[in-house]
């Protein structure tokens, strides 16, 4: 099917009409004012920050998040809704009031009574700063109520005269409800039509459609009509004449878009809660056997798995690119479970990102393989090229398994000695065992290095050894002091 400036060009007086109506219909329907939600008595909104200037925001749907920079998983006019678990500090206020900010979205709801009984003063204060609106939703009502308060609006505003079309609508809203999928409100609408229906997502290169716009397009064969949506997502009808009224087809189309939207929301938050889990069993905090009943869905049970680490927040990036993989979505990195390492370097050319695996594990080896992959992970990112078990097979390797709080009394016990002596004296100890170890122990290349006389740096070594009961110039104590000097550069490194 051809769609274009030809196809306009053709089309009778009779349709051209019936395009100006959608765009017009769809339009009004794109999303619900703030002041008219906070009017809604069952959702139980109270506007906290925002006035009249906030009133008028049009909302296009309720996110829930718990993230404190969701940026990666907003659009625009989405109000954000949370209780306020990572908010315990005026910092993440700042940064959550700042990521609704920048991205243009409609606002905050904090729901009470979860963790927080009032709402904390620092978001108050970051709301009015920045000029985000805040609301306020009693305790006991969900998140999603809004959502169906939303839905409710469009689809009514989009709702056509006949019969047959509100019937349809009434389906598609009570299958939205139950968390239909894209491929059922496809079917349930094909068959109410008559015909075959096909959903075409926008290319995500291509320049979108402005915001609160739907165009109707009539093919020149008969028995064709698509619509494009705000989005820019196609909706073809195909069948025999006479066709369906072009509003009903957008409707279905908003339809679909709220119900991929919400398969996305649900994809991300199931990511989320794999990632808390990841975190809880590398932890040793729980048994890898929590981790089973994802493992069967993804059918990854009895296979020998391979464990990979990405960067953070490129989960979604990841779930497209490989289906059918078991993704976690964690703070500090994004993890995949494949079967064998062939995926992860198709994935890594093709997307130009870093990451890290270990060695095959099976499930009661989850949490090996989840170190093994963090691991890696960093020494990917400083070789920039993806790493695996090999490159744990080194000293650096085997440091970078370690917990940071394993490594913590060789700085207090090596490294803080001589930092205090060089703050006090003024000397450069700590350089000087820096350029050794990096010397690989020779006194005349540190000399060198450093310029100064092999004597002077004989001296200094030996201060060294006083100061922290080490002697660099044995192969063990400089083995102690090289550790030392590594985990007090990686300490530095994750100082915000």
């Amino acid at each position: 099917m051809t769609v274009g400036s030809t196809l306009l060009r053709t089309i009778s007086p009779y349709f051209d009409l019936r395009i100006v109506e959608v765009t017009k219909s769809i339009s009004t329907a794109f999303g619900l004012e703030l002041g008219e939600l906070v009017d809604v008595p069952e959702l139980g909104l109270h506007l906290v920050v925002g006035s009249k200037w906030a009133l008028p925001r049009v909302v296009s749907w309720a996110h829930a998040t718990e993230m404190t920079d969701p940026r990666p998983h907003l659009r625009g006019s989405e109000l954000v809704c949370t209780v306020g678990s990572a908010l315990l500090t005026a910092a993440n206020c700042a940064r959550l009031v700042e990521a609704v900010h920048a991205t243009g979205s409609a606002g905050i709801c904090l729901g009470i009574g979860e963790v927080h009984t009032q709402i904390p003063r620092a978001l108050i204060t970051e709301c009015h700063r920045l000029s985000v609106p805040l609301i306020e939703m009693a305790h006991g009502v969900p998140f999603l109520a809004i959502n169906d308060v939303l839905a409710d609006a469009r689809v009514r505003a989009q709702s056509g005269s006949s019969q047959r079309n509100a019937e349809l609508v009434s389906r598609l809203l009570a299958a939205l409800r139950e968390n239909a999928p894209v491929e059922d409100i496809l079917s349930v609408s094909s068959a109410a039509l008559g015909g075959s229906l096909t959903y075409a997502l926008a290319d995500p290169a291509a320049e979108s459609l402005p915001m609160a716009t739907l165009s109707a397009v009539v093919d020149d064969a008969p028995g064709s009509l698509s619509v494009r949506t705000a989005e820019g997502n196609l909706l073809a009808w195909q069948g025999q004449p006479p066709s369906p009224d072009a509003d009903v087809l957008g409707q279905i189309g908003r339809v679909l878009e709220i119900a991929r939207h919400e398969r996305v929301d649900h994809d991300n938050q199931d990511r989320q809660r794999i990632g808390q889990l990841f975190a809880l069993v590398s932890e040793g905090l729980a048994d890898s056997a929590a981790l089973m009943p994802e493992l069967q869905r993804a059918g990854l049970v009895g296979k020998s798995l391979t464990i990979s680490a990405w960067p953070a927040e490129t989960a979604s990036l990841l779930a497209a690119h490989l289906p059918g993989t078991l993704i976690a979505d964690a703070p500090e990195a994004t993890f995949v479970v494949t079967v064998g390492p062939e995926d992860v370097y198709g994935a890594a050319r093709d997307l130009g990102l870093v990451c890290g695996h270990g060695s095959p594990v099976d499930v009661s080896q989850i949490s090996r393989g989840i170190g093994e992959a963090r691991a890696t992970l960093r020494l990917a990112r400083r070789h920039g090229k993806v790493a695996g078990p090999d490159s744990l097979t080194s000293l650096t390797g085997l440091l970078e398994q370690q917990p940071p709080m394993r490594l913590v009394p060789f700085i207090d016990q090596l490294v803080r000695p001589l930092l205090e002596h060089d703050a006090r004296r003024g000397s450069q100890l700590l350089t000087t065992l820096r350029t050794f170890i990096e010397q690989q122990g020779s006194l005349q290349a540190t000399a060198e290095a450093q310029y100064l006389h092999v004597n002077t740096v004989r001296h200094r070594l030996g201060r060294i050894g006083v100061i922290t009961g080490r002697n660099p110039l044995e192969d063990n104590d400089r083995a102690s002091l090289a550790i030392a000097l590594w985990a007090y550069d990686r300490s530095r490194r994750y100082v915000p």
